[in-house]
Protein backbone atom coordinates (compact mmCIF):
# COMPACT_ATOMS: atom_id res chain seq x y z
CA UNK A 1 0.00 0.00 0.00
CA UNK A 2 1.35 3.35 -1.09
CA UNK A 3 -0.85 6.78 -0.49
CA UNK A 4 0.00 10.37 -0.48
CA UNK A 5 3.13 12.38 -2.26
CA UNK A 6 4.70 9.04 -3.73
CA UNK A 7 8.46 11.09 -4.83
CA UNK A 8 11.30 10.43 -2.86
CA UNK A 9 10.91 9.17 0.76
CA UNK A 10 7.11 11.29 1.44
CA UNK A 11 5.22 8.40 0.91
CA UNK A 12 3.48 6.11 3.23
CA UNK A 13 4.10 2.83 2.55
CA UNK A 14 4.28 -0.64 4.41
CA UNK A 15 7.13 -1.26 6.93
CA UNK A 16 9.70 -4.23 6.57
CA UNK A 17 7.76 -7.56 6.99
CA UNK A 18 9.29 -10.35 9.01
CA UNK A 19 12.60 -8.70 10.39
CA UNK A 20 12.17 -9.37 14.33
CA UNK A 21 12.90 -12.93 15.34
CA UNK A 22 11.41 -14.06 18.65
CA UNK A 23 15.62 -13.57 20.07
CA UNK A 24 15.56 -10.33 18.74
CA UNK A 25 11.94 -9.40 20.21
CA UNK A 26 13.35 -10.45 24.03
CA UNK A 27 16.05 -8.26 23.59
CA UNK A 28 13.73 -5.59 23.04
CA UNK A 29 11.57 -5.45 25.45
CA UNK A 30 14.04 -6.57 28.00
CA UNK A 31 16.03 -3.35 26.75
CA UNK A 32 13.37 -1.24 26.67
CA UNK A 33 12.88 -1.27 29.71
CA UNK A 34 16.59 -0.30 30.42
CA UNK A 35 17.19 -1.49 34.21
CA UNK A 36 20.18 -0.21 35.32
CA UNK A 37 19.35 3.10 34.21
CA UNK A 38 15.98 3.11 35.76
CA UNK A 39 17.78 1.54 39.07
CA UNK A 40 20.43 4.30 38.81
CA UNK A 41 18.67 7.07 38.02
CA UNK A 42 15.00 5.89 40.11
CA UNK A 43 15.86 4.31 43.15
CA UNK A 44 17.20 7.67 44.85
CA UNK A 45 13.63 9.19 44.30
CA UNK A 46 11.78 6.22 45.39
CA UNK A 47 14.44 5.88 48.58
CA UNK A 48 13.58 9.69 49.20
CA UNK A 49 9.92 8.92 49.43
CA UNK A 50 9.45 5.34 51.15
CA UNK A 51 13.03 4.71 52.50
CA UNK A 52 14.03 1.08 52.26
CA UNK A 53 10.68 0.53 51.82
CA UNK A 54 11.20 1.56 48.39
CA UNK A 55 11.26 -2.42 47.66
CA UNK A 56 7.88 -2.77 48.52
CA UNK A 57 6.40 0.05 45.39
CA UNK A 58 8.00 -2.67 43.51
CA UNK A 59 6.59 -5.49 44.98
CA UNK A 60 3.18 -4.32 44.62
CA UNK A 61 3.33 -2.96 41.20
CA UNK A 62 5.03 -6.05 39.74
CA UNK A 63 1.33 -8.03 39.66
CA UNK A 64 -0.45 -5.59 37.72
CA UNK A 65 2.31 -5.06 35.34
CA UNK A 66 2.63 -8.74 34.85
CA UNK A 67 -1.50 -8.29 34.09
CA UNK A 68 -1.13 -5.73 31.83
CA UNK A 69 1.77 -7.59 29.83
CA UNK A 70 -0.54 -10.39 29.31
CA UNK A 71 -3.83 -8.29 28.19
CA UNK A 72 -1.27 -7.20 25.59
CA UNK A 73 -0.13 -10.53 25.02
CA UNK A 74 -4.21 -11.40 24.06
CA UNK A 75 -4.90 -8.12 22.35
CA UNK A 76 -1.85 -8.58 19.81
CA UNK A 77 -2.94 -11.62 19.47
CA UNK A 78 -6.34 -10.44 18.10
CA UNK A 79 -5.15 -7.30 16.37
CA UNK A 80 -1.51 -6.85 15.54
CA UNK A 81 -0.54 -3.30 14.69
CA UNK A 82 2.15 -1.20 14.53
CA UNK A 83 0.02 1.20 16.35
CA UNK A 84 -0.44 -1.35 19.19
CA UNK A 85 -2.59 0.88 21.99
CA UNK A 86 -4.60 3.34 20.02
CA UNK A 87 -5.46 0.99 17.51
CA UNK A 88 -7.30 -1.83 20.10
CA UNK A 89 -8.82 0.66 21.45
CA UNK A 90 -10.42 2.31 17.91
CA UNK A 91 -11.53 -1.31 17.08
CA UNK A 92 -12.72 -2.21 20.35
CA UNK A 93 -14.12 0.94 21.77
CA UNK A 94 -14.39 3.26 18.91
CA UNK A 95 -12.79 6.25 16.61
CA UNK A 96 -12.29 8.69 19.41
CA UNK A 97 -11.57 6.57 22.15
CA UNK A 98 -8.45 5.40 19.72
CA UNK A 99 -7.50 9.05 19.67
CA UNK A 100 -7.64 10.11 23.05
CA UNK A 101 -5.40 6.64 23.12
CA UNK A 102 -2.49 7.69 20.50
CA UNK A 103 -2.67 11.42 22.27
CA UNK A 104 -2.01 9.74 25.94
CA UNK A 105 0.78 7.18 24.24
CA UNK A 106 2.40 10.83 22.75
CA UNK A 107 2.28 12.43 26.36
CA UNK A 108 3.23 8.96 28.11
CA UNK A 109 6.48 8.41 25.89
CA UNK A 110 7.37 12.31 25.12
CA UNK A 111 7.59 12.94 28.66
CA UNK A 112 9.64 9.52 29.24
CA UNK A 113 12.56 10.66 26.59
CA UNK A 114 13.67 13.47 28.41
CA UNK A 115 13.36 11.37 31.76
CA UNK A 116 16.46 9.23 29.91
CA UNK A 117 18.38 12.43 28.15
CA UNK A 118 18.49 14.25 31.28
CA UNK A 119 20.61 11.45 32.96
CA UNK A 120 22.80 10.02 30.27
CA UNK A 121 24.23 13.58 29.78
CA UNK A 122 25.40 13.62 33.64
CA UNK A 123 26.15 9.86 33.76
CA UNK A 124 28.37 10.00 30.49
CA UNK A 125 30.26 13.77 32.17
CA UNK A 126 30.44 11.54 35.51
CA UNK A 127 32.66 8.56 33.18
CA UNK A 128 35.26 11.47 31.86
CA UNK A 129 35.31 12.92 35.29
CA UNK A 130 36.41 9.02 36.34
CA UNK A 131 39.41 9.86 34.18
CA UNK A 132 40.00 13.59 34.73
CA UNK A 133 38.63 14.50 31.22
CA UNK A 134 36.28 16.74 32.70
CA UNK A 135 36.10 18.55 36.35
CA UNK A 136 33.74 18.03 38.90
CA UNK A 137 32.26 21.64 38.33
CA UNK A 138 31.31 20.55 34.50
CA UNK A 139 29.47 17.20 35.54
CA UNK A 140 27.11 19.01 37.61
CA UNK A 141 26.68 22.36 35.11
CA UNK A 142 23.08 21.99 33.68
CA UNK A 143 23.91 23.73 30.53
CA UNK A 144 26.71 20.57 29.84
CA UNK A 145 24.49 18.28 30.86
CA UNK A 146 22.12 19.61 28.51
CA UNK A 147 25.51 19.83 25.87
CA UNK A 148 26.08 16.48 26.21
CA UNK A 149 22.26 14.77 26.24
CA UNK A 150 22.10 16.83 22.88
CA UNK A 151 24.96 14.65 21.29
CA UNK A 152 23.10 11.28 22.69
CA UNK A 153 19.71 12.43 21.00
CA UNK A 154 21.85 12.62 17.86
CA UNK A 155 23.18 9.22 18.43
CA UNK A 156 20.06 7.97 19.52
CA UNK A 157 18.52 8.78 16.22
CA UNK A 158 21.20 6.91 14.04
CA UNK A 159 19.95 3.32 14.63
CA UNK A 160 16.58 4.37 14.61
CA UNK A 161 16.97 5.76 10.81
CA UNK A 162 18.54 2.83 9.62
CA UNK A 163 16.10 0.60 10.40
CA UNK A 164 14.43 -1.80 12.24
CA UNK A 165 17.48 -5.17 12.31
CA UNK A 166 20.33 -2.74 12.75
CA UNK A 167 18.04 -1.11 15.51
CA UNK A 168 17.96 -4.88 16.72
CA UNK A 169 21.47 -5.59 16.57
CA UNK A 170 22.76 -2.27 18.19
CA UNK A 171 20.59 -2.92 21.33
CA UNK A 172 21.45 -6.76 21.51
CA UNK A 173 25.16 -6.02 22.18
CA UNK A 174 23.96 -2.71 24.08
CA UNK A 175 22.06 -4.81 26.19
CA UNK A 176 24.53 -7.41 26.36
CA UNK A 177 27.60 -5.06 27.84
CA UNK A 178 24.92 -3.95 30.58
CA UNK A 179 23.61 -7.03 31.97
CA UNK A 180 27.37 -8.52 31.66
CA UNK A 181 28.27 -5.11 33.87
CA UNK A 182 25.46 -5.70 36.30
CA UNK A 183 25.94 -9.15 36.86
CA UNK A 184 29.34 -8.96 37.49
CA UNK A 185 28.54 -6.14 40.14
CA UNK A 186 26.09 -8.42 41.32
CA UNK A 187 28.45 -11.25 41.98
CA UNK A 188 30.70 -8.47 43.84
CA UNK A 189 28.06 -7.57 46.30
CA UNK A 190 26.98 -10.24 47.47
CA UNK A 191 30.40 -11.45 48.00
CA UNK A 192 31.25 -8.06 49.92
CA UNK A 193 27.92 -8.23 52.26
CA UNK A 194 30.12 -9.64 55.38
CA UNK A 195 32.33 -6.49 54.94
CA UNK A 196 30.21 -3.96 53.98
CA UNK A 197 26.74 -4.40 55.75
CA UNK A 198 25.28 -0.97 56.02
CA UNK A 199 21.93 -2.29 57.31
CA UNK A 200 20.32 -5.08 58.54
CA UNK A 201 17.94 -7.12 56.49
CA UNK A 202 13.99 -6.53 57.35
CA UNK A 203 11.39 -8.29 55.63
CA UNK A 204 9.35 -4.98 55.94
CA UNK A 205 11.23 -3.80 52.90
CA UNK A 206 9.19 -5.60 51.05
CA UNK A 207 5.63 -5.15 52.62
CA UNK A 208 5.08 -2.73 55.70
CA UNK A 209 0.98 -2.35 56.19
CA UNK A 210 2.30 0.85 58.42
CA UNK A 211 3.40 2.78 55.00
CA UNK A 212 2.87 6.19 54.20
CA UNK A 213 0.50 5.16 51.26
CA UNK A 214 0.36 8.95 49.79
CA UNK A 215 3.81 8.56 49.33
CA UNK A 216 3.74 4.83 48.22
CA UNK A 217 1.16 6.31 45.36
CA UNK A 218 3.75 8.48 44.62
CA UNK A 219 6.56 5.94 44.15
CA UNK A 220 4.45 3.82 42.41
CA UNK A 221 4.03 6.36 39.62
CA UNK A 222 8.03 6.77 39.42
CA UNK A 223 8.11 2.89 39.61
CA UNK A 224 5.02 2.92 36.21
CA UNK A 225 8.52 4.44 34.30
CA UNK A 226 11.18 2.05 35.12
CA UNK A 227 8.73 -0.98 34.27
CA UNK A 228 7.40 -0.05 31.15
CA UNK A 229 9.15 -0.53 28.04
CA UNK A 230 8.29 -3.91 27.71
CA UNK A 231 5.20 -3.43 24.98
CA UNK A 232 7.63 -2.64 22.27
CA UNK A 233 7.28 -5.92 20.85
CA UNK A 234 3.56 -5.17 20.57
CA UNK A 235 4.28 -2.13 18.65
CA UNK A 236 7.04 -4.27 16.52
CA UNK A 237 4.17 -6.60 15.68
CA UNK A 238 3.80 -5.41 11.94
CA UNK A 239 7.93 -6.05 11.67
CA UNK A 240 7.40 -9.80 13.55
CA UNK A 241 8.18 -13.22 11.92
CA UNK A 242 5.04 -14.16 13.93
CA UNK A 243 3.13 -11.03 14.14
CA UNK A 244 0.03 -12.97 16.03
CA UNK A 245 2.84 -15.09 18.16
CA UNK A 246 5.83 -13.80 19.70
CA UNK A 247 4.23 -10.14 20.47
CA UNK A 248 3.20 -9.88 23.31
CA UNK A 249 5.23 -13.54 24.84
CA UNK A 250 8.48 -11.38 24.53
CA UNK A 251 7.15 -8.59 26.20
CA UNK A 252 6.10 -11.31 29.13
CA UNK A 253 9.83 -12.25 28.59
CA UNK A 254 11.51 -9.33 29.29
CA UNK A 255 9.29 -7.94 32.08
CA UNK A 256 9.97 -10.98 34.25
CA UNK A 257 13.86 -10.38 33.65
CA UNK A 258 13.45 -6.87 34.79
CA UNK A 259 10.93 -7.92 37.94
CA UNK A 260 13.88 -10.42 39.02
CA UNK A 261 16.70 -7.68 38.32
CA UNK A 262 15.14 -5.17 40.31
CA UNK A 263 14.44 -7.38 43.43
CA UNK A 264 17.96 -8.43 43.31
CA UNK A 265 19.74 -5.18 42.51
CA UNK A 266 17.55 -3.07 44.83
CA UNK A 267 17.58 -5.36 48.20
CA UNK A 268 21.51 -4.96 47.97
CA UNK A 269 21.45 -1.74 47.44
CA UNK A 270 19.49 -1.35 50.97
CA UNK A 271 21.74 -4.02 52.36
CA UNK A 272 25.16 -1.94 51.41
CA UNK A 273 23.98 1.57 51.13
CA UNK A 274 23.41 3.83 53.91
CA UNK A 275 20.09 5.17 53.75
CA UNK A 276 20.77 8.81 54.20
CA UNK A 277 23.03 8.19 50.98
CA UNK A 278 20.75 6.31 48.92
CA UNK A 279 18.06 8.86 49.29
CA UNK A 280 17.74 11.49 46.64
CA UNK A 281 20.66 9.71 44.59
CA UNK A 282 20.70 10.44 41.40
CA UNK A 283 23.17 7.83 40.70
CA UNK A 284 22.17 5.09 43.26
CA UNK A 285 24.51 2.23 41.26
CA UNK A 286 27.32 4.32 40.24
CA UNK A 287 27.28 5.49 44.47
CA UNK A 288 26.81 1.08 45.45
CA UNK A 289 29.87 0.71 43.47
CA UNK A 290 31.77 3.03 45.05
CA UNK A 291 31.20 1.22 48.24
CA UNK A 292 31.80 -2.08 47.10
CA UNK A 293 34.76 -2.22 44.42
CA UNK A 294 35.72 2.19 44.46
CA UNK A 295 38.38 1.05 41.94
CA UNK A 296 35.91 0.28 39.58
CA UNK A 297 33.00 2.26 40.36
CA UNK A 298 33.57 3.53 36.40
CA UNK A 299 32.53 0.53 34.92
CA UNK A 300 29.08 0.70 36.58
CA UNK A 301 28.83 4.14 34.29
CA UNK A 302 29.66 2.02 31.22
CA UNK A 303 27.04 -0.11 32.23
CA UNK A 304 24.76 2.66 32.97
CA UNK A 305 25.36 4.48 29.55
CA UNK A 306 24.53 1.21 27.73
CA UNK A 307 21.58 0.48 29.30
CA UNK A 308 20.00 4.74 28.76
CA UNK A 309 21.25 4.63 25.15
CA UNK A 310 19.22 1.82 24.32
CA UNK A 311 16.61 2.63 26.29
CA UNK A 312 16.67 5.97 24.51
CA UNK A 313 16.19 4.86 20.84
CA UNK A 314 13.56 2.00 21.63
CA UNK A 315 11.49 4.67 23.51
CA UNK A 316 11.88 6.61 20.31
CA UNK A 317 11.22 3.70 18.11
CA UNK A 318 7.59 2.96 20.34
CA UNK A 319 6.36 6.35 19.66
CA UNK A 320 7.66 6.85 15.90
CA UNK A 321 5.90 3.58 15.03
CA UNK A 322 2.61 4.51 16.91
CA UNK A 323 2.55 7.91 15.02
CA UNK A 324 3.29 6.45 11.84
CA UNK A 325 0.52 4.01 12.36
CA UNK A 326 -1.62 6.82 13.30
CA UNK A 327 -0.75 9.03 9.87
CA UNK A 328 -1.14 5.81 7.98
CA UNK A 329 -4.78 5.56 9.49
CA UNK A 330 -5.95 9.40 8.64
CA UNK A 331 -5.58 10.42 12.14
CA UNK A 332 -2.40 12.35 12.45
CA UNK A 333 -0.79 14.52 9.94
CA UNK A 334 0.36 12.45 7.00
CA UNK A 335 4.09 13.25 7.00
CA UNK A 336 4.49 11.27 10.04
CA UNK A 337 3.44 8.13 8.17
CA UNK A 338 6.23 8.95 5.46
CA UNK A 339 9.07 6.24 5.11
CA UNK A 340 12.49 6.05 3.91
CA UNK A 341 12.38 4.15 0.60
CA UNK A 342 15.88 2.35 1.63
CA UNK A 343 15.13 1.62 4.86
CA UNK A 344 11.37 1.74 5.43
CA UNK A 345 11.80 3.80 8.89
CA UNK A 346 9.73 6.45 9.82
CA UNK A 347 11.81 9.20 9.00
CA UNK A 348 9.55 12.67 9.39
CA UNK A 349 8.35 11.11 13.00
CA UNK A 350 12.10 10.26 13.90
CA UNK A 351 12.99 13.82 12.83
CA UNK A 352 10.00 15.70 14.21
CA UNK A 353 10.69 13.79 17.64
CA UNK A 354 14.82 14.20 17.80
CA UNK A 355 13.71 18.45 17.45
CA UNK A 356 11.20 18.27 20.18
CA UNK A 357 14.00 16.50 22.52
CA UNK A 358 16.27 19.57 21.37
CA UNK A 359 13.75 21.59 22.37
CA UNK A 360 13.29 19.79 26.15
CA UNK A 361 17.32 20.21 26.24
CA UNK A 362 16.94 23.55 25.67
CA UNK A 363 14.41 24.05 28.70
CA UNK A 364 16.71 22.03 30.79
CA UNK A 365 19.48 24.32 30.06
CA UNK A 366 17.16 27.14 31.45
CA UNK A 367 15.99 25.65 34.38
CA UNK A 368 17.54 27.04 38.20
CA UNK A 369 17.69 23.32 38.69
CA UNK A 370 18.18 19.74 36.99
CA UNK A 371 16.95 17.44 39.90
CA UNK A 372 13.42 19.76 39.80
CA UNK A 373 13.20 19.26 35.96
CA UNK A 374 13.71 15.81 35.61
CA UNK A 375 11.34 14.83 38.61
CA UNK A 376 8.60 16.43 36.94
CA UNK A 377 9.26 15.06 33.39
CA UNK A 378 9.46 11.67 35.43
CA UNK A 379 6.39 11.79 37.32
CA UNK A 380 4.50 12.90 34.51
CA UNK A 381 6.09 10.37 32.00
CA UNK A 382 4.64 7.57 34.98
CA UNK A 383 1.49 9.05 35.36
CA UNK A 384 0.87 9.06 31.66
CA UNK A 385 2.58 5.76 31.32
CA UNK A 386 -0.18 4.45 33.86
CA UNK A 387 -3.24 6.20 32.24
CA UNK A 388 -1.82 4.43 28.74
CA UNK A 389 -2.04 0.92 30.61
CA UNK A 390 -5.49 2.07 32.03
CA UNK A 391 -7.22 2.54 29.16
CA UNK A 392 -5.92 -0.86 27.16
CA UNK A 393 -7.01 -2.44 30.44
CA UNK A 394 -10.87 -0.96 30.32
CA UNK A 395 -10.08 -1.80 26.08
CA UNK A 396 -9.76 -5.95 27.14
CA UNK A 397 -12.36 -5.66 29.91
CA UNK A 398 -14.93 -4.63 27.37
CA UNK A 399 -13.52 -6.84 24.56
CA UNK A 400 -13.72 -9.76 26.85
CA UNK A 401 -16.72 -9.20 28.65
CA UNK A 402 -18.57 -7.84 25.62
CA UNK A 403 -17.40 -8.05 22.31
CA UNK A 404 -15.41 -10.91 21.78
CA UNK A 405 -15.53 -13.72 19.27
CA UNK A 406 -13.49 -16.42 18.01
CA UNK A 407 -10.65 -14.47 15.96
CA UNK A 408 -6.95 -14.77 15.61
CA UNK A 409 -5.53 -17.69 16.60
CA UNK A 410 -8.00 -18.64 18.46
CA UNK A 411 -10.29 -22.08 18.44
CA UNK A 412 -13.18 -20.91 15.98
CA UNK A 413 -15.91 -22.41 18.37
CA UNK A 414 -17.42 -20.07 20.60
CA UNK A 415 -15.75 -19.62 23.69
CA UNK A 416 -14.98 -17.28 27.11
CA UNK A 417 -11.45 -15.93 28.27
CA UNK A 418 -12.11 -16.41 31.75
CA UNK A 419 -8.78 -15.06 32.85
CA UNK A 420 -8.86 -12.06 31.07
CA UNK A 421 -12.41 -10.99 32.16
CA UNK A 422 -11.10 -11.15 36.27
CA UNK A 423 -7.70 -9.64 35.09
CA UNK A 424 -8.45 -6.63 32.67
CA UNK A 425 -10.70 -4.76 35.34
CA UNK A 426 -8.52 -5.57 38.14
CA UNK A 427 -5.47 -4.24 36.48
CA UNK A 428 -7.75 -1.17 35.25
CA UNK A 429 -9.23 -0.40 39.28
CA UNK A 430 -5.71 -1.03 40.61
CA UNK A 431 -3.92 1.64 38.51
CA UNK A 432 -6.42 4.01 38.75
CA UNK A 433 -5.95 3.73 41.91
CA UNK A 434 -2.47 4.41 41.92
CA UNK A 435 -2.77 7.20 39.47
CA UNK A 436 -5.66 8.90 41.87
CA UNK A 437 -3.34 8.30 45.04
CA UNK A 438 -0.74 10.02 43.31
CA UNK A 439 -2.65 13.13 41.42
CA UNK A 440 -3.91 13.79 45.35
CA UNK A 441 -0.42 13.72 46.69
CA UNK A 442 1.21 16.08 44.02
CA UNK A 443 -0.68 18.76 43.12
CA UNK A 444 1.62 20.22 40.51
CA UNK A 445 1.16 16.71 38.71
CA UNK A 446 -2.15 17.01 38.57
CA UNK A 447 -2.12 20.40 37.00
CA UNK A 448 -0.18 18.72 34.60
CA UNK A 449 -1.82 15.51 34.09
CA UNK A 450 -5.97 17.48 33.60
CA UNK A 451 -3.99 19.76 31.04
CA UNK A 452 -2.55 17.06 29.49
CA UNK A 453 -5.79 15.00 29.38
CA UNK A 454 -8.46 18.05 28.27
CA UNK A 455 -6.21 18.92 25.46
CA UNK A 456 -6.60 15.51 24.16
CA UNK A 457 -10.15 15.61 24.46
CA UNK A 458 -10.72 19.07 23.05
CA UNK A 459 -8.51 17.30 20.59
CA UNK A 460 -11.17 14.30 20.10
CA UNK A 461 -14.24 16.34 19.90
CA UNK A 462 -13.50 19.16 18.17
CA UNK A 463 -10.29 19.14 16.26
CA UNK A 464 -10.70 16.22 14.53
CA UNK A 465 -14.00 17.36 12.34
CA UNK A 466 -12.13 17.79 9.36
CA UNK A 467 -10.72 14.29 9.32
CA UNK A 468 -14.13 12.35 9.64
CA UNK A 469 -14.12 11.77 5.52
CA UNK A 470 -11.40 10.03 6.41
CA UNK A 471 -12.50 7.45 9.35
CA UNK A 472 -11.80 4.39 7.93
CA UNK A 473 -8.90 2.53 9.98
CA UNK A 474 -7.00 0.34 7.29
CA UNK A 475 -6.33 -3.32 7.88
CA UNK A 476 -3.02 -4.88 8.13
CA UNK A 477 -2.41 -7.74 6.53
CA UNK A 478 0.19 -9.65 9.13
CA UNK A 479 -0.20 -13.47 8.27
Amino acid sequence: MKTGNQEGNRYIGSLKKDVFHILDLVPLSTSSVAPVFSVAAAYGSMALLLGPEALMSVIVSLPLFIFASIIFKKLNMHFPHAGASYYWGTRIIGRKYGILQMWIITLAYFFSLPSIVIPAGGYTLSLLASFSLVSSAVVNNPVMDGLMGIIWVFLAAVPLLCGAKPTAKFTEIFLGIELLLLSVFIIIGVLSLPHVPANHFNIHWYFDPRVNYFSLGLSMVIVATILDGWEIDSYASEESKKPKIWPGTSGIAGLAIVGVLYLVTMTILNLEVPFHSLEGSLDSLYLWASYITPKYAWLMDVAIISSTASSLWLTAFILTRAWYAGARDHIMPSPFGWLHRKFKTPWFSILILTLSELIVLAMEMLSKSVLSFFTAVLSAAGAFLLCEFILDSVSSTYLFWFYHRPMGLEPKEVHTHWGMRVISPITSIGMSAVLVLALVSNRSLMQVFIVGLLIGVIYVFFGNRRLEHLSRIEEINTT
